[in-house]
Order: C-alpha cells, then structure tokens, then sequence
C-alpha cells in the first residue's frame, strides 16, 4: 500500500505479521531507499539482545514471552501450534530482516517514535498508562482469556488468505491472531489517545521521507507495520498532517 506525499516521495506501508516469518513471495521487493519503523531507537538493540539469547539457548526469547502471560502470551501459543508457519519468533522476523538489509546496504534508517525526553511524548505514554490502569479495565483482565477468544471470533472472519500456494490458511489464521492481540491491545487505551499517536508517528514519517528526499529523489520509504493499525495511519495521513523532522539514525548510534 503506498501513499504519495503530496511534498514528494512514497510512504509504503509493509503489513507483516508479528513474530512471523513469511514466505519470500510475500516479502516486499528491493524497489526502496529508506527504511522507517514505528519504534524507537531502542529496538534495535533489543533485537540483537533477543539474537543473542536465541543463539545460547533455542527458543528462549520466545519462552520468556510467553512465560510473561498476558494476550502477548495468547498469541504466541496458538502460534505455535500452527501447521505451515514459522511463527511465534523472536526478534520480529521480518523486521528484523529488513534492518539488516539497510545495514548491510548503508540505507538511510529511520525510528519514529519520540523518546522520554520528548515532553508532548512523556505525557501521551503517562496518560496511556493511567487509561490502562483504571480499575475497570483491570477488572477486565479478570476475563482476559474469554475476551481474546471474543475478539479473535469477530477477527478472523475480517482476514483473507494470501496469495501463495502453501500455508496460506495458517498464515490467515496467524493474521487473525495478530490482529486480535493488536485489537484487545488497543482497547486499553482510548480513540483520543490513540489519535494523538497516530498524528504523532504520521508527521514523523513524514518527516523521515523529507529527510530521505534531501538525499534521493522522489524516494520510496519503506514502513514494515501490523495490518490492523496500518489503516489508521494511513488515514491520517490523509488528513496532510503536519511534518516533523526526523533523522535517519546509523548502526553506530
């Protein structure tokens, strides 16, 4: 899905499915100049952490997670007893590909989301930490299980199959479990919230894609995202938000 800003450049979005490796017809191709992720710096040595406990013992990032519980926990598990998916990986593997593309190619990188110092930031992570600690959503974590079960139920029918010849049943059903952790992850925070993010991260990919113009021409910058959330944000940016600057961050840094 690619949006044109109307500035210059492409902003396409890439839907993957989280901790999933996908088949390498679904992969995007190497028709991109710049990479952007709607996270923060920090992940990327997160990923390399993941790596590392991954490489000592197998599977140990993974169990980790899904030791932590929680909807996170739901989804992994069901995951893994899928037939035809390399699921429930950590770190992200798609993702995780595309960053060492960029780095092994020297392809301008970008993070999106502010840090902590960020003071708009540091009160939108407040306000969605107070939201999701109100005790009437924590008295929903009394039915969590039954809640997940709910929304995967209303979720999976919404997901199509991909086009591929093998596993696209399990890789419907990891989707529908993407988008339902995604969904019941959502419903602790509120539309407002999660608006001001959205504006958020689409002015700073904004941002980023001017930044990628300065050094190429009418440059396709590429933003690996979950399915479910890449509709919002390509609303708002719709909407003409307005540009933050943003820098491409190296492997050094």
């Amino acid at each position: 899905m690619d949006w044109k800003d109307p500035k210059g450049g492409v902003i396409r979005f890439f839907p993957y499915i989280p901790t999933v490796v996908l088949p390498r017809n679904l992969r995007p191709r190497d028709d991109w100049d710049g990479l952007a992720f709607l996270l923060h710096p920090e992940e990327r040595e997160s990923w390399e952490d993941e790596e590392k406990m991954e490489k000592s013992g197998k599977g140990s990032s993974t169990m980790l997670a899904i030791h932590g519980g929680g909807d996170l926990a739901r989804m992994l598990i069901r995951m893994q007893l899928l037939e035809d998916v390399k699921g429930a990986k950590f770190p992200d593997p798609e993702p995780r590909r595309l960053l060492k593309l960029a780095d092994r190619d020297s392809i301008p990188t970008y993070f999106i989301e502010p840090g902590v110092e960020d003071e708009d930031w540091l009160t939108y992570l407040e306000n969605t930490a107070d939201e999701a600690a109100k005790l009437s959503r924590l008295f929903l974590q009394l039915f969590a299980r039954r809640r997940f079960a709910k929304t995967w139920k209303r979720t999976q029918p919404e997901v199509s199959e991909p086009p591929i010849s093998e596993g696209s049943e399990s890789l419907a059903i990891a989707a529908g479990l993407a988008g339902t952790w995604w969904r019941v992850s959502e419903s602790f925070s509120t539309e407002e919230l999660q608006g001001n993010r959205n504006r958020r991260f689409a002015g700073r990919l904004r941002g980023a894609l001017a930044n990628l113009s300065s050094i190429k021409e009418d440059p396709v910058l590429i933003v690996p995202i979950y399915q479910d959330w890449m509709g919002d944000i390509l609303a708002t940016l719709k909407t003409n938000t307005e540009v933050e600057a943003v820098e491409a961050v190296g492997k050094e840094e």
